[in-house]
């Protein structure tokens, strides 16, 4: 019996038997569709993750005083360090994997436009900010370092600070109130969304780092230097920034740096590997369902093997070896798990989008995994199937004809 016959024939079978068949079908689409969206969600996530941290800045190595431990997910610094000083960042650039680097002071600080107020990052940082970040101007103008010198009061904000404080009115001129201190509005920022931490990055006030640590928060220290390394060498330019901030800090050997430095690159992998794991998951559980559908193209074809037993020695009897038999009921397993994976694969891909579109999910459908899920419901169905088919072999022709 050549392929096509029996495909030809499992199909015509399946199509007959279709009230019987038609649920382990559905079993198998169910489980496919789940495994095809679960993994479309989870390949979103983790694209969106990496796509945030790279947003964040190219090659960028963020150090920041004191230590950083992670509490509730996300990155918080540890204690008021002050040992983190304007003369520092300027000695970084001296080393030779750095651009350049942007020494920042934040601190959340009321802000007010007229009537309506806010508490906001409030972010004072030297003009390499928008380059080391990634930070782009929508309208107006970013600060020069004249503004920086003359520690002028000017400011740019962030989306979501555009948004509640003015609404559709045009901010560019305005006067923004900023722990009572009126800055000028002289640009807004291109929206950036959500960081890897779940931090908004556009609810975000960024000032001039001399108006900041003298007008508003009347320091002398920072809380951050984002330093700029040269392509590849962001693992290098991290090790010379350590070195060179423990011998100006005059640390000795043993005693614990009272600054943190983080590696982009090391926070993408982590970052990275996380969602992938999450993606696994979602994969191990959607696999179970499939699983399930499984069980249900077993039941359905011992039921049918049994309701056919007359079917099958006829056929015996008219010549068919027990291999055709075989092939004939394993043929109408995969028949199953053929229909029941297309249908799958579209329902699963048709539900990954509407959430997306609903919700607002990140959803990555590969044609890789459609196709994975294809095969494995395929072969799902083969397995299960196997049992009844070699139980229709075995089926002795004399017998089940008497029995009719």
């Amino acid at each position: 019996m050549d392929v096509r016959r029996i495909a030809t024939l499992a199909f015509r079978s399946a199509w007959r038997e279709r009230r019987r068949t038609w649920p382990a079908a559905l079993g198998i689409a169910v489980g496919v569709a789940a495994l095809v969206a679960m993994v479309g969600v989870g390949q979103g996530a983790e694209r969106a993750v990496v796509d945030r941290i790279r947003a964040m800045g190219s090659d960028l190595v963020t150090v920041s005083a004191g230590q950083v431990r992670v509490v509730a997910g996300r990155a918080r610094q540890v204690g008021n360090v002050t040992t983190l000083v304007p003369a520092d960042a300027e000695a970084l650039l001296a080393i030779d994997a750095v651009v350049r680097d942007a020494p920042a002071q934040s601190q959340k600080l009321p802000v007010q436009w007229r009537d309506l107020k806010s508490a906001t990052t409030v972010l004072g940082a030297g003009v390499d900010v928008f380059a080391v970040r990634n930070l782009e101007v929508a309208r107006g103008r970013r600060f020069d370092d004249e503004d920086d010198r003359a520690a002028r009061r000017v400011a740019l904000i962030g989306e979501t600070v555009r948004q509640s404080l003015f609404g559709e009115r045009d901010p560019i001129g305005e006067l923004l109130r900023i722990n009572r201190v009126p800055f000028e509005v002289v640009g807004t920022l291109v929206p950036k969304g959500v960081d890897a931490g779940g931090t908004d990055q556009d609810d975000v006030v960024i000032v001039p780092l001399g108006a900041a640590l003298r007008r508003l928060m009347n320091v002398e220290h920072l809380s951050n230097v984002y330093v700029q390394a040269r392509r590849g060498r962001t693992g290098e330019a991290a090790a010379d920034i350590a070195a060179v901030l423990r011998e100006r800090h005059r640390l000795r050997a043993g005693k614990p740096d009272d600054f943190t430095v983080q590696d982009q690159a090391d926070a993408l992998a982590v970052e990275a590997a996380a969602a992938e794991s999450f993606t696994v998951l979602l994969a191990v559980v959607s696999a179970v369902a499939l699983l399930i559908g499984g069980v249900g193209v077993l039941a359905v074809m011992l039921i049918a093997v049994r309701e056919r037993t007359r079917e099958v020695g006829l056929r015996r009897a008219l010549g068919a070896t027990r291999r055709d038999v075989l092939l004939q009921f394993g043929g109408e397993a995969l028949a199953i798990g053929v229909v029941g994976g297309a249908v799958g694969v579209l329902g699963g891909a048709a539900a990954a989008l509407s959430a997306s579109a609903l919700g607002g999910w990140p959803i990555a459908i590969s044609l890789g995994a459609a196709l994975g899920a294809a095969i494995l419901s395929t072969l799902v169905a083969a397995g299960f199937g196997a049992i009844p088919a070699r139980r229709a072999a075995e089926v002795d022709p004399a017998t089940s004809l008497r029995g009719a």
